[in-house]
């Protein structure tokens, strides 16, 4: 009678313990991604490592829409990096994530910011010289004196290190949630005539720059500047109303300058870095786990970055190659001629910024003295 007993009891525990496993609740996506973004994210039993294994347990990352706004035609650079943001999201997601996306050719930093700072988007880019009238502290990275190249790539990651922090405080007082710096492309001055390689030899002459304080910097050197869009910069060196624009290299090719030049200087020195930012509403909706896959995203993204930004370099080269403009390569000695006066330019943001942006120059100035 015992063993029979005992077989009883056995049984009643196993049915026990299935009827409590099937008042588990199903892990069921809700059908409007942010109707619930504070929950917290359960795991599925798929998601359980094997007994004995010292695998972490994955967390399940619950749908969510994000409102993504970009700017560049279909060829350029940044709407290159845009998919790659997305496709590096989709991946860390596992396909949770999904995007309501707005791409116009002549979309502004200066309109996303404003957008951003309405809640109107989650995702944008922010180039620091477009948006340090609003946000004067982050004009430092806004030009020529930020970050200098060298034949490391691993560079660029000691330099996000250094101005991160301090970067991620500035934007926060404008909820904004920081996430990566882009990876920025050289400095380039194409134009017609004689090639450039000091700024004397742009003196007397009319330059296109983008941002103020870049204008300003060219200013303090004499140079004549003139503001246009990229797309009017061929038309202005064939009418001659310009003679040279002062660019980011990879915007030589995206904006067919080379269609209009006599030469390409490129410098080892980026025109201004800017960022990928999102909505701080935005992200404090999220889990813990959708933030784990937002960082997780962003990280591969900054490495994407830097083969995306290596093979829009080339084919700056290869156009500039095949309409035989010639390419000369600014030395480091010759491109600390053009930071003569970024003093003076430095101490005119210094006066019309916060602490803040005065630490975040002291943290570009200090990387640079270091490398």
């Amino acid at each position: 009678m015992k063993k029979v007993f005992a077989l009883i009891l056995a049984l009643c525990m196993v049915f026990t313990l299935a009827a409590c496993g099937n008042d588990t609740p199903a892990n069921t996506p809700a059908s409007n991604p942010t109707s619930n973004p504070t929950s917290t994210p359960t795991s599925t039993p798929e998601d359980k490592p094997d007994e004995g294994t010292d695998e972490p347990v994955a967390a399940v990352v619950e749908p969510y829409e994000f409102n993504f706004s970009y700017g560049g035609n279909a060829s350029s650079s940044m709407v290159a990096i845009a998919n790659l943001l997305m496709e590096e999201l989709d991946k860390a997601s596992n396909g949770a994530f999904t995007f309501n996306t707005y791409n116009d050719p002549g979309y502004k930093e200066k309109q996303a910011l404003d957008e951003l700072m309405n809640d109107l988007v989650d995702i944008v880019y922010l180039a620091s010289g477009s948006v340090s009238t609003t946000i004067s502290e982050v004009a430092y990275l806004g030009m020529p004196g930020s970050y200098r190249y060298t034949d490391d790539p691993e560079l660029f990651y000691s330099f996000e290190e250094a101005v991160a922090p301090i970067l991620s405080d500035i934007y926060d007082d404008y909820g904004i949630h920081y996430l990566a710096l882009r990876v920025p492309t050289k400095m380039a001055i194409a134009g017609t005539g004689e090639p450039v390689t000091t700024p004397a030899d742009l003196q007397g002459k009319i330059c296109r720059v983008a941002g103020t304080w870049l204008g300003k910097l060219c200013v303090s050197l004499d140079i004549g500047t003139a503001t246009l869009g990229g797309s009017e910069i061929v038309t202005g060196l064939q009418r001659g109303t310009i003679d040279a624009c002062l660019t980011g290299a990879e915007q030589i090719n995206t904006n067919l300058v080379y269609e209009a030049s006599d030469y390409c200087s490129i410098f080892p020195e980026t025109d201004g870095i800017g960022a990928m930012v999102m909505d701080a509403e935005c992200w404090n909706k999220l889990t813990d786990a959708q933030k784990a896959a937002v960082e997780v995203a962003v990280e591969n993204w900054v490495k994407g970055c830097l083969e995306l930004s290596a093979d829009f370099y080339q084919q700056t080269i290869d156009k500039c190659n095949e309409y035989n403009v010639p390419i000369i390569e600014i030395t480091d000695e010759e491109c600390d001629e053009w930071l003569v006066t970024i003093d003076q330019v430095y101490a005119e943001i210094d006066a019309s910024t916060s602490e803040k942006g005065i630490q975040l120059k002291d943290a570009i100035l200090a990387w640079r003295a270091a490398n």
